[in-house]
């Protein structure tokens, strides 16, 4: 089974779930970007939890900031699976004194505010943030955001081939963060969708409108 069996729901999307209020025609290069990631208890939104958070901007200029503007560790409030652990290396004596996710939303959702949000099979995260928040009973409204992995598949990438540091090898990039913590997944997610970014900038879709446009299901 490969990635894009395990999350093909969320490549599935055909268009980014959330809208950006700015006008659609505003550029790459001074849109306001976040790439996020989530490490989980599992891979199942409805009943697996957040065991970790990350948020690194890409600045003016399509730059990936160089630290993170947040990174935690959340306490799910039940035990970690040992295969989730295996995957992340995060485990019950980790988060002592970690905050609960009720706890720590407003400094999750204030990481993104304003801005559109990049994250490699980003349904994924956002999923599982909306049901955290619907659980603790907390407002959530998906903000805009942009899968790194939809769109690699729509620039040519084989859906079967779409595991995030490929990607990056592929395209000639060495990963700039520790594969499976949030904080090095969601630099590599920057990563590559900053070099995702310049390709579309290449084909004339540099653009938030482009970049919408381009952001559609892949081929099989």
């Amino acid at each position: 089974m490969t990635i894009a069996d395990l999350f093909g729901r969320y490549l599935r999307r055909s268009a980014p779930h959330g809208r950006w209020s700015g006008p659609a025609h505003t550029p790459l290069e001074r849109l306001p970007l976040v790439a996020i990631d989530c490490e989980t208890t599992g891979l199942d939104p409805r009943r697996d939890r957040i065991v970790s958070f990350a948020a690194i901007r890409i600045d003016e200029g399509l730059r990936v900031a160089d630290k993170p503007v947040l990174d935690l560790l959340i306490d799910p409030g039940v035990a970690i699976p040992t295969r989730a652990t295996a995957i992340h290396g995060i485990d019950r004596a980790h988060l002592v004194g970690a905050p609960s996710f009720a706890e720590a939303f407003g400094r999750i959702a204030a990481s993104f505010e304003g801005s559109v949000v990049v994250g490699h099979f980003v349904g994924f995260d956002l999923a599982i943030i909306g049901r955290e928040a619907a659980r603790a009973r907390l407002p959530w409204h998906e903000p805009p955001n942009f899968d790194t992995a939809n769109l690699a598949a729509a620039l040519g990438h084989p859906s079967a081939h779409l595991d995030l540091a490929e990607l990056l090898g592929h395209l000639g990039l060495e990963p700039g963060g520790h594969r499976h913590s949030a904080a090095g997944d969601a630099r590599m997610a920057a990563e590559l969708f900053v070099a995702l970014a310049h390709r579309l900038i290449g084909r004339g879709h540099g653009t938030y409108g482009g970049v919408a446009a381009t952001h559609r299901a892949p081929r099989r």
